[in-house]
């Protein structure tokens, strides 16, 4: 039998039913805080019945307080659910009334441009009717012009029929035509070079502001290899002639110099090449002041005449800088008097214009130099309103194979931001970004400095007007409208429609080159395509089938095969696809760095398409000493060969009393009875001549070779 446990004593199976346990379970924590029990029946003591019991009681207690906790935390997760349900709601809310607001603003903000915009038409109306004159650019449409005049089209085109024009409501039509057209009308034509500036610029006044004075403009122009770039290096302490290939300037740069009084110069360094005679004159026609650099070495050349021309020109005060005085060769009194022959007195010889001596090597002359450029431009009381929406000129583009377009631009009233819309020549964009000439980060650009952009469309041409305007919408309009115009004058220019007729038409031609011109930049381009086109004479030209900046395309491939072209590349080369379909395509692609050797190379490929000049060579002459008649032959002539040698079949002359009767090619030629290739002097010969038979006794029979010899520009 059982003995049954001491009193307050417990068996292990008792307290597992007490704490709802089994045994096996209850054995398992008792082994664990190291009570001995090695069965159910094993008896535990009143001291450890409580410890086990009081285990449990605190495992019971922390259980509830998670649960406690583990409720408390689900209501506040309920109830930030229902605060965030709620703020999202609110927000919604929110941002619909926003949205509606800032629909209203932007329906006031068109509404507004659009009342301004209808506004500027009846201005321009009212002008028209008032002077009478039609401000249009070429190739306007019929349907464009009435509306100008305020007719309906259907009157114009009958006009037009009236007058056998055969045209459409959007047919474009040339100047002379819009001419004769509007004066049918009553009204005269002004031609304007791009469509709608006078508009934008009208625009572009009305909003008014304070006047002040903004930085000089300054062009430095000369003789190539004067030391413009040297100069402009010196003035800014920085290495700008190391970048130029060959030591020349390629394109047109804008510098900023901060004097130390605070003053800023804007600086527009132009190549002095001959080739760059465009390029040069949109600088004038920019600038404010012109620096004529003369070295103190030399004298006054070609392109520093045409340096003042382009000043006088543009009425635009000139300062004479004579470089180079720390040579031993320098004269700088010879320079002042070679000046005084083209009419440019510096001070010092009782004339109005400035004139300070430098040197670039050791910086004497420079401070002189800009204290009288500030001078001139204090005189010359320089303001801009910058308020006003930018408007500037297109100093430089380019394609940036990482950005893409970039374009130079020179601010020259009004301020540019970042964002804002603009028209540059043919093209439209958004201010992206705009950065300074050391690739400094700009948020705004005001007047008189220079900036480079990010966001054009296109790759505007050097020279191109800039305007900001208010909306992309009114800066596509412009740039699409003069996108057509250009497309028109082209296809006008060409007298083709098509790149099929193109090629019908001059594929055909032998006496012409055709080429593609690609640079880095687009000045750089034209004056290629200046330079190249300056070369045509009446019996070779050049034909530039396209120019522009960037990389050399597939696209300038396949026009080059279809039009027979040479591609020339200026610091720009072709990709790889590119140079593998102009290879299995047989088109040429020639890459320069400096422009004298596009030059050199283009003079060389005209010279060979210039005929060759032919001259008479003499081979040998033979003296007639008797004749023979032969059936079914002709006349043989019975000669002696006087001097040089008598090949058969070579060109020969038939000399009688020194008057040529006959010329023409020999038919036989034999030595006895033997047919001989050639027969050399002091010996007898049988001689036939060609379809001639009047030969008499003490002719003089000369042969001769036609040889050709190629010629060069």
């Amino acid at each position: 039998m059982t003995q049954a446990p001491e009193e307050g004593k417990k068996r292990v199976y008792e307290l597992a039913r007490e704490l709802n346990l089994s045994s096996e379970a209850l054995l398992k924590v008792l082994t664990e805080m190291k009570v001995e029990a090695r069965s159910h029946m094993s008896t535990l003591s009143t001291e450890q019945a409580q410890l086990v019991q009081q285990k449990f009681e605190k495992e019971k207690q922390e259980a509830r307080s998670r649960a406690s906790r583990g409720r408390k935390r689900r209501k506040r997760k309920k109830k930030n659910l229902v605060t965030a349900e709620a703020v999202k709601t609110v927000k919604t809310t929110l941002a619909s009334m926003d949205t509606k607001k800032a629909r209203g603003r932007k329906k006031k903000r068109r509404k507004y441009r659009e009342e301004k915009s209808e506004r500027h038409e009846k201005q321009a109306a009212a002008s028209v009717e008032e002077t009478g004159v039609l401000r249009v650019t070429e190739y306007t449409s019929p349907s464009e012009l009435a509306e100008m005049m305020g007719m309906s089209a259907s009157q114009v085109i009958s006009k037009c029929l009236g007058m056998g024009v055969m045209a459409t409501l959007n047919q474009r039509l040339d100047i002379d035509t819009i001419s004769l057209l509007a004066a049918e009308f009553g009204y005269e034509v002004e031609a304007v070079a791009e469509y709608g500036a006078e508009a934008l610029e009208t625009m572009r006044l009305m909003t008014s502001g304070e006047e002040i004075s903004r930085p000089p403009v300054v062009t430095i122009m000369g003789h190539v290899d004067h030391g413009k770039t040297a100069l402009l290096d010196r003035i800014r302490s920085s290495n700008v002639i190391a970048t130029e290939a060959g030591g020349i300037t390629q394109h047109i740069g804008a510098y900023v110099s901060r004097l130390g009084d605070g003053s800023h110069i804007t600086f527009i360094d132009t190549p002095g090449h001959a080739a760059f005679t465009a390029m040069r004159a949109r600088g004038a026609q920019i600038t404010d002041i012109v620096i004529l650099v003369v070295a103190a070495d030399s004298r006054v050349m070609p392109q520093t005449e045409e340096a003042i021309d382009h000043a006088r020109a543009a009425s635009i005060p000139i300062i004479v800088a004579i470089t180079k005085m720390d040579l031993p060769a320098a004269n700088p009194d010879f320079i002042k008097q070679d000046l005084s022959q083209h009419k440019v007195l510096v001070e010092e010889w009782s004339g109005q214009i400035q004139c300070a001596e430098v040197s670039s090597i050791t910086g004497e002359g420079v401070g002189d130099l800009l204290d009288k450029i500030l001078v001139q431009a204090e005189l010359m009381e320089l303001t801009a309103v910058p308020e006003r929406p930018a408007k500037g000129t297109v100093l430089e583009g380019k394609i940036d194979p990482r950005r893409g377009s970039m374009v130079n631009i020179l601010i020259q009233d009004g301020t540019l931001r970042e964002n804002d819309y603009f028209v540059a020549g043919r093209f439209s964009g958004r201010i992206r970004a705009m950065f300074d000439e050391n690739e400094s980060s700009l948020r705004e650009v005001i007047p008189g400095y220079p900036v480079q952009i990010l966001g054009s469309s296109g790759v505007p041409e050097a020279g191109d007007s800039f305007v900001a305007v208010d909306s992309e919408q009114k800066a596509r309009k412009v740039s699409l409208r003069r996108k057509l115009v250009e497309r028109e004058r082209e296809l006008h220019s060409r007298g083709m429609t098509t790149l099929e007729d193109f090629w019908k038409a001059s594929s055909g031609s032998e006496s012409v080159l055709h080429l593609i011109v690609k640079a880095d930049v687009q000045g750089s381009a034209e004056a290629i395509v200046d330079t190249l086109s300056s070369m045509c004479t009446d019996e070779v030209s050049v034909d530039i089938i396209r120019s522009g900046a960037g990389g050399i395309t597939e696209s300038d491939v396949m026009l080059a095969a279809a039009s027979e072209s040479v591609i020339i590349g200026f610091r720009v080369r072709p990709d790889a696809r590119s140079w593998e379909k102009a290879t299995d395509m047989g088109v040429e692609i020639s890459t320069f760095n400096v422009i004298y050797d596009i030059e050199d190379t283009v003079k060389k490929a005209l010279s060979g398409l210039l005929k060759p000049e032919e001259r008479e060579e003499f081979t040998g002459s033979a003296e007639v000493r008797d004749t023979f008649k032969v059936p079914k032959i002709g006349l043989i002539a019975g000669c002696y060969v006087v001097a040089g040698t008598i090949k058969r079949n070579s060109r020969a002359k038939l000399v009688r009393d020194s008057i040529v009767i006959w010329e023409g090619s020999l038919a036989s030629l034999k030595h006895f009875k033997e047919d001989r290739k050639e027969i050399a002097a002091g010996l007898e010969c049988g001689i036939g001549l060609t379809g001639f038979n009047d030969v008499t006794i003490g002719d003089i029979i000369e042969c001769f070779e036609i040889i050709e010899i190629a010629r060069e520009l």
